[in-house]
């Protein structure tokens, strides 16, 4: 049989038989685009945290902190948001408060916001829909290591009133330990 006539074959079989109906529920979802707007605003305000507790100049903090919100928002991924983590860490370096400064401890759920909304909104197109399902499986987790964090950098906090090195670097020892256990490792 020849193709011609096998593609009219499958043409008379598929008219004489229609496809079954199929229906398909949606549940509720958010536009991709809404996702870069977060990670952008994340990527924002965690360099503009970090910058607040420095002695930087206040137009060069908004330029930077600007520049890599738009790139966030126009191109994001893991790069903006490592970019806004790393250059927000470097900005503590050279806090009042340095080299220990208590700062670290809040900014780093912060810093894990960040990442994460940056991996998804380089994940999802701008136009796309998101379900919400999709978006709370890896919610919750995030959430639980934000909220330990969190606990933990309250703790330090509240004991570095009384002595702020040995301390410090303790808390940052042991929430960089949570996060090697419970956050997923890329392989390339």
């Amino acid at each position: 049989m020849t193709l011609r006539a096998e593609l009219q074959d499958w043409r008379h079989r598929r008219h004489d038989r229609p496809m079954p109906t199929v229906q398909v529920e949606h549940g509720t979802a958010v536009r991709g685009v809404w996702l870069r707007i977060a990670a952008a605003c994340a990527a924002t305000g965690l360099l503009l945290l970090a910058a607040a507790r420095t002695d930087v100049i206040v137009e060069l903090a908004l330029v930077g902190a600007g520049s890599v919100g738009g790139w966030s928002l126009v191109r994001p991924g893991r790069v903006p948001a490592h970019l806004a983590v790393v250059v927000s860490a470097l900005l503590l370096l050279g806090s009042r408060s340095a080299p220990f400064d208590p700062a670290v401890l809040w900014l780093l759920p912060a810093a894990l916001l960040t990442v994460r909304l940056g991996w998804w909104a380089e994940h999802v197109a701008g136009g796309t829909l998101v379900e919400v399902a999709a978006l709370r499986r890896e919610v919750g987790r995030d959430l639980l290591i934000v909220a330990v964090s969190t606990v933990v950098a309250a703790v330090a906090w509240a004991v570095t009133a009384w002595t702020a090195g040995p301390l410090l670097v303790l808390g940052g020892l042991a929430l960089v330990v949570l996060a090697w256990w419970t956050l997923p490792r890329w392989t390339p």
